[in-house]
């Protein structure tokens, strides 16, 4: 299921410093990929956006299930930390 990660990262922001779903990937190599995306407002792009803008305001983590691996992330603030 396709994850609209701007929609994550509203709900984030509206409980900061609470964990929020993400989604759930089918190897942990992909969840670890999307952990490091969300922490460092990664963009594909010059014409695009992150929903993590900026860098460092959000934590991700992920963890292992039986289908691959959850991941989580939480808003902490532009200055990052902030809780």
């Amino acid at each position: 299921k396709p994850v609209n990660h701007f929609t994550v990262a509203a709900l984030c922001r509206a409980n900061p410093g609470e964990w929020q779903d993400v989604g759930e990937y089918n190897s942990s190599q992909s969840a670890t990929g999307v952990t490091q995306w969300i922490r460092t407002a990664y963009v594909k792009g010059a014409d695009r956006r992150s929903a993590y803008a900026p860098a460092g305001s959000f934590e991700a983590r992920r963890e292992l299930t039986e289908y691959g691996a959850r991941v989580e992330a939480r808003f902490v603030g532009a200055e990052g930390g902030a809780r």
